[in-house]
């Protein structure tokens, strides 16, 4: 089958160069966007509506107040003790 478009010289031939470039550019921007997302239906945090958890309270009960990790791996080194690892899911 014989085509009706024909490219007579290298003008023509860098300007559908281009064009086609672009075409797949442009198809390839709308096949990849993204979609929004529904609303989740979780209610919305509140601040202070937790209280303390599970791991800063161990710590409390343990050491009498909240202390940075580093200063109760010292402390357990000057006294010789293990160190104490708190979990959330103890």
């Amino acid at each position: 089958m014989k085509t009706k478009f024909r490219i007579t010289n290298k003008k023509h031939a860098f300007i559908a160069a281009v064009q086609s470039q672009a075409a797949k550019d442009f198809a390839l921007f709308k096949s990849r966007r993204q979609f929004k997302h529904e609303a989740s239906g979780k209610t919305a945090y509140k601040p202070g509506s937790l209280g303390p958890s599970v791991v800063a309270t161990a710590i409390i009960k343990e050491y009498g107040g909240i202390i940075p990790r580093s200063l109760r791996k010292a402390k357990a080194k000057r006294t010789g003790k293990p160190f104490i690892k708190f979990y959330s899911h103890q």
